[in-house]
């Protein structure tokens, strides 16, 4: 199954704004009645439920941190973990854990851009379950 340019860039867009675009665009579609293919929702979920998960997870973390951190020597080990792999510039002014991301979002535009879906293993089975595309 072929995807059009116009669904290409859309998902691009989807992960490049970590989800705001699918909201909006969703909401789009809904007001025009208008019909997207599976590809384009395929991703538009998958960029919502991404940016979720990393929102969590970075909130768990420093949580996580924070209560870590008072404890003699675990907490000296946490806060040198976080301040090597979060809060130190590497390249371009970004962290160690701020290119990973960025990474996992190029892949996800590469894999767009040529009509491919992204997959990674727990989330894009999540979304092919849960919401059919």
């Amino acid at each position: 199954m072929k995807s059009s340019i116009k669904d290409r860039i859309i998902s691009i867009l989807a992960y490049f704004t970590f989800g705001f675009f699918s909201l909006i665009w969703l909401i789009f579609a809904y007001l025009t009645k208008k019909r997207s293919s599976p590809f384009l929702m395929f991703n538009l979920y998958q960029a919502i439920f991404v940016s979720l998960v990393f929102a969590v997870l970075s909130l768990v973390y420093e949580i996580a941190i924070n209560f870590i951190s008072v404890i003699p020597f675990v907490g000296k080990l946490a806060n040198a973990f976080h301040l090597f792999f979060v809060a130190t510039p590497i390249y371009f002014g970004t962290s160690i854990s701020g290119m990973l991301v960025t990474l996992l979002i190029l892949y996800f535009a590469l894999a767009c851009l040529i009509g491919k879906r992204p997959y990674i293993p727990l989330v894009s089975e999540i979304i092919k379950e849960n919401f059919g595309v």
